[in-house]
């Protein structure tokens, strides 16, 4: 069947979330419960007990399988296109009838090989730092989260992969083209280190938020809230969410040529400044010498 599934998903999510969202933060009051707490979790999970929904919960730890997921796929596409563009492999069959099954049979190389590589060795290091994150800094509380955040998480990283790869030459039938580094442009190698700078300073707020349930020895001693200082938690409410939605900002102009990726893009855009609105109001519902000059997700403007 020739029909992007991959673009159709990432519209639907995107959706989804703006109208539940939107719905969440400006009118929870008259939402039932039923899907309140299903939106909800962590920080901001609502703790009326709905029984149906009880039974689909699983622990906000548990996001760390996702980079027990991601990081050796990730690696496996890495190994795979440097196969490709470096050894002039052959592509498995069921590779491109996956593709062309998530993307179409139409689907047309867009995606330089140069483009595509970088795209892929970011994301790899980018997923086996988050691998790091979620097993040696993060403490997580107690929390739940639903079944379906949990799903949406394992189909983000699916859709991200299949649509660098399903329009990268080398991944189409009959299209072949070398790798040359040289015509990276200079805004694209500006954008990757943007890429892993953010990832950085990702890790330095994953530090501080991990520091407020430490002691100096380094021991788990609380697993509540408490207002995080330092790095860009001093102008911000939300660090995480501004450098996830800079790093996908970053690929999309690398990869300006793609029809699907910008799609995934715009999904976490949504995604984050929704996630970031929640966090904000939070802080400030909770805290009542919370910091007024912090602002949501940009540095002084909002």
């Amino acid at each position: 069947m020739d029909v992007n599934f991959i673009r159709y998903l990432f519209i639907f999510f995107s959706c989804t979330i703006f109208v539940f969202g939107s719905l969440i933060l400006y009118a929870e009051a008259y939402l039932p419960v039923l899907i309140t707490r299903t939106f909800n979790y962590g920080k901001y999970a609502i703790k009326i007990h709905q029984p149906i929904i009880a039974r689909t919960e699983l622990p906000k730890k548990w996001f760390r399988h996702f980079y027990i997921f991601a990081a050796p796929i990730f690696t496996c596409s890495f190994i795979l296109f440097f196969y490709k563009y470096f050894m002039n492999g052959t592509i498995p069959e069921i590779i491109y009838w996956l593709l062309d099954t998530s993307l179409g049979t139409s689907r047309k190389a867009l995606i330089s090989p140069e483009c595509g590589f970088l795209t892929i060795i970011l994301l790899a290091i980018h997923c086996w730092k988050r691998f790091y994150e979620t097993h040696y800094v993060n403490v997580f509380s107690d929390k739940k989260i639903n079944i379906l955040h949990y799903i949406v998480g394992y189909l983000h990283y699916i859709g991200t992969i299949l649509s660098i790869m399903g329009e990268s030459y080398g991944f189409i039938r009959d299209s072949k083209e070398l790798i040359y580094w040289h015509k990276l442009t200079l805004l694209q190698i500006v954008c990757a280190n943007i890429f892993l700078l953010s990832s950085l300073v990702q890790l330095q707020s994953n530090f501080i938020l991990a520091n407020l349930r430490k002691s100096e020895n380094n021991k788990v001693i609380f697993d509540g809230y408490k207002i995080p200082h330092g790095g860009l938690f001093e102008y911000l409410s939300t660090p995480l969410q501004f450098t996830e939605i800079l790093m996908y900002l970053m690929l999309s102009i690398i990869l300006w040529q793609s029809n699907t990726f910008h799609y995934i893009t715009f999904w976490v855009v949504i995604n984050q400044v929704q996630c970031a609105m929640m966090t904000h109001l939070w802080y400030k519902k909770t805290f009542q010498n919370y910091p007024k000059k912090r602002n949501i997700l940009i540095p002084y403007l909002f």
